[in-house]
């Protein structure tokens, strides 16, 4: 289940924990995937790292998409007359990134893919950087009204969030390991409901 965090009046997010995952693993499965992959997004040296969309299919993949699938029907009590659409992708960054930049999900989401924006955005932490002085590695939330609040996930870690909300994961120069996340945008759908345009509707 997720835990409510209220960061501020009008901020709300929610946290879970994965544990029958093999990190390890799946650090060099999302890698390898990012490898073999002609469609990459970015580069180490450049913001927002490197992102890839063409995940390879593996036994951790596999346990994680299932695990985030049970954790959201049960969160959202989710009936058979709903189903779930996943836009993934796997973020992976180093201490040549830069530049973080705000950005949210609402924007670039699944319509590219189907007829309805996605409402809500998790992102899976692999891997955390070590080695963090002041805010390195945070991530960083704005709320409606511009107040920067600030948390650092932890590996092991399932966010949940809106995807209209403003984020940007902090850079972290001083860090020996990679900063490597699993992330989908996710779109609840009605098999009731016509979808004939591309509407943002929350569940």
């Amino acid at each position: 289940m997720f835990e409510e965090l209220k960061l501020t009046e009008d901020l709300t997010i929610y946290k879970s924990e994965i544990k029958n995952i093999n990190n390890t693993i799946l650090v060099e499965d999302l890698e390898f995937s990012c490898e073999l992959s002609k469609t990459i997004y970015g580069g180490y040296d450049k913001s927002p790292g490197v992102q890839n969309k063409n995940l390879v299919t593996s036994k951790n993949i596999t346990i994680l998409k299932s695990t985030i699938n049970d954790k959201i029907v049960s969160f959202f009590n989710l009936t058979d007359d709903y189903i779930c659409f996943y836009d993934n992708w796997c973020f992976i960054a180093d201490n040549n990134n830069t530049i973080s930049q705000y950005h949210n999900h609402t924007e670039y989401g699944n319509d590219t893919f189907i007829k309805e924006l996605p409402q809500w955005t998790i992102v899976y932490y692999v891997q955390m950087p070590d080695n963090l002085k002041d805010d390195e590695g945070v991530l960083y939330f704005k709320t409606k009204t511009g107040r920067e609040i600030s948390i650092l996930p932890k590996e092991n870690e399932l966010l949940l969030f809106n995807t209209d909300i403003l984020h940007r994961p902090q850079i972290f120069k001083n860090s020996t390991k990679k900063r490597v996340v699993y992330a989908s945008n996710i779109t609840i759908l009605d098999r009731n409901k016509i979808y004939n345009k591309k509407t943002k509707t929350l569940l």
